[in-house]
């Protein structure tokens, strides 16, 4: 779906009743973002098989706390810290919660607690909600607590089956974790900058990022699965059965675009503040974050597409270290946020990201129907199956190979 008028009328209401800040859900690395993921990538890696850890004593049934972890603009009243699911949760449960806005970065937030994980520790948080992949990784090394679902009604009768089936192959049957929000990789770009530099209204294809008069106006994502997954699919390349000789291909011809000058950067959150400014014209974006900084310029001034080759669907999850005293309670904030009703107002309140609850929409199609009607937040069945593809998950050798590649490629690209 390409949506390319200027005067976009969802996104124009979205705009209109959309209170958001100035950081985006994704937050950089930083200047050395590359250097400091090589130095990452031995700490993060799978250890090649499940350690045999205890899951620490549960006491939700006498402490009726919860410390939960999270990115940024991932929960409704963030700014001001008024946080309305959260306090009626509370009044609900009878459970208090610490929400912290603690997650900066996978590989950052892993390196923060990986001793306490490894030796069943507490972390300081009793849920947290980390990306698929690195999910992954932690439910191989055995650092995850298995999820009661006796304590999990609504998610049995609410949970999109898509994240249990196609999106939830990390995790079979859903035993470790369960879904926070989608995180779609679009492509994203400057309307007014991009129409006076090819004379288009806007790209309808991968390729249109690498017509020469965007050179050094293309950004792209410091998230590998996005960016060079996207472009596996752009040369017909299904990424839930690639091959090495698949990602090298497409990392040979990403690396070539870098060292040409096409690509001028490769970021994490700061990327949006250069397409706020026209400096980046296009590029492969999370769509949230677009969405969101439209509302920050108080107009579309960014556009979207959805493209036909295909764009990377990926989920934050919450997930309960091994450390955790409080598993029960974390599974009754679980419970509660796949209440239709809850997962409509995070959305309507202006988190941008894919509800993984059935019957959310249909709440919200009654109060904003130009919200419930955008594909990058209530993707469409038909968008599902056709647009949105979900980057495998990688063996132990693959990982580390592919990660350090990737590495290698983007470094000094900031």
């Amino acid at each position: 779906m390409n949506n390319v008028p200027s005067q976009d009328p969802m996104m124009r209401e979205i705009i209109t009743q959309a209170k958001r800040q100035q950081m985006t859900r994704r937050s950089l690395l930083g200047g050395g973002m590359a250097a400091s993921l090589a130095a990452l990538l031995a700490a993060c890696s799978p250890g090649g098989g499940a350690k045999t850890l205890t899951a620490a004593t549960d006491i939700s049934a006498t402490d009726k706390t919860l410390i939960w972890d999270n990115w940024p603009y991932y929960m409704d009243g963030e700014s001001d810290s008024s946080f309305p699911t959260i306090h009626a949760f509370e009044k609900q449960s009878g459970i208090k919660v610490t929400y912290n806005i603690n997650v900066d970065d996978n590989n950052t937030y892993f390196a923060r607690i990986k001793n306490q994980l490894a030796t069943g520790k507490d972390t300081g948080a009793d849920t947290v909600c980390l990306t698929d992949w690195m999910v992954a990784r932690l439910i191989s090394n055995g650092y995850l607590q298995e999820l009661n679902y006796d304590n999990l009604t609504n998610v049995t009768a609410n949970m999109d089956p898509v994240y249990k089936t196609t999106f939830g192959d990390f995790d079979p049957d859903r035993k470790h974790s369960l879904p926070w929000k989608g995180i779609i990789a679009a492509i994203g770009y400057h309307k007014e900058n991009y129409k006076k530099l090819t004379g288009k209204d806007a790209p309808t294809s991968l390729a249109d990022l690498w017509a020469p008069e965007l050179k050094g106006k293309v950004e792209v994502l410091s998230e590998m699965r996005d960016t060079i997954g996207v472009m596996m699919m752009a040369d017909g390349i299904d990424i839930k059965s690639f091959t090495s000789d698949d990602f090298h291909n497409t990392l040979d011809k990403f690396t070539g675009l870098v060292k040409d000058g096409q690509i001028r950067s490769i970021k994490g959150n700061s990327y949006i503040d250069d397409y706020k400014s026209g400096d980046a014209v296009a590029g492969i974006v999370w769509a949230g974050d677009l969405i969101g900084a439209n509302a920050e310029l108080g107009s579309d001034v960014l556009g979207y597409v959805l493209l036909d080759s295909g764009s990377t669907i990926s989920t934050d999850n919450y997930i309960v270290p091994m450390g955790s005293q409080h598993k029960a309670n974390a599974e009754a904030a679980m419970n509660y946020y796949f209440d239709p009703a809850v997962a409509a107002e995070l959305a309507l309140s202006g988190v941008f990201y894919v509800p993984p609850v059935l019957g959310a929409r249909e709440i919200v199609i009654k109060k904003d129907p130009a919200l419930a009607n955008n594909e990058l937040i209530f993707p469409s069945a038909d968008t599902f199956a056709t647009k949105l593809h979900h980057f495998r998950s990688l063996t132990v050798k693959e990982d580390n190979e592919f990660s350090k590649a990737w590495s290698d490629a983007a470094n000094g690209v900031v």
